[in-house]
């Protein structure tokens, strides 16, 4: 993930909290608010499991948000807050959860 993409303070994280609007699925769930620009944080608890694997969460997330970028209809501040079943869940599992998750948002151009 591109430095100028991430959220990194709390604050930022708050905002996206309480004002944006929440879509879930099996794996993780996806909240999102209109700003200028496009910025993606990404919310992985301790219930997931220890830090290797809140890592490996982390990085899957943010590799997959990457590919889809390109595709994204307007400009959103992101907040992906990762469920326990995701670290059973492999790459591409990963990316296709993401994917619906933005196709359900409406916020997938269709290419």
């Amino acid at each position: 993930m591109f430095k100028e993409c991430r959220l990194r303070k709390r604050a930022s994280f708050r905002y996206v909290y309480h004002n944006g609007t929440a879509v879930s699925g099996e794996l993780m769930t996806l909240i999102f608010v209109k700003t200028k620009g496009v910025k993606v944080g990404v919310s992985v608890s301790k219930k997931i499991g220890k830090s290797v694997v809140r890592n490996l969460v982390k990085r899957r997330i943010n590799e997959n948000f990457m590919r889809l970028m390109p595709r994204l209809n307007g400009e959103y501040n992101y907040v992906v807050v990762a469920k326990p079943g995701i670290k059973e869940a492999g790459f591409h599992e990963i990316g296709s959860a993401l994917g619906a998750l933005l196709n359900k948002a409406g916020h997938l151009k269709n290419v």
